[in-house]
């Protein structure tokens, strides 16, 4: 027979309400790796990429980028 103290009317609430912050962690997870994880490059153009720039084929980050003068 279960123990009546499990099914308590009063914990419920407190069931409730650990599952909902657990499902809202869970989907708050979700969300971060999807926004920062899922659409990383593939290895190719990666290596593509740095081989570019070692070799001086890329164009100059410096030369695209604004310089501030503080005089």
């Amino acid at each position: 027979m279960p123990n009546k103290k499990w099914f308590s009317f009063k914990q419920q609430p407190l069931r409730w309400e650990i599952l909902a912050t657990l499902s809202l962690k869970i989907f708050l997870l979700f969300i971060l790796w999807w926004a920062f994880f899922s659409h990383a490059p593939d290895k190719q153009s990666i290596a593509n990429a740095v081989a570019e720039r070692i070799s001086g084929t890329a164009p100059d980050s410096s030369s695209t980028s604004r310089s501030i003068r503080h005089d």
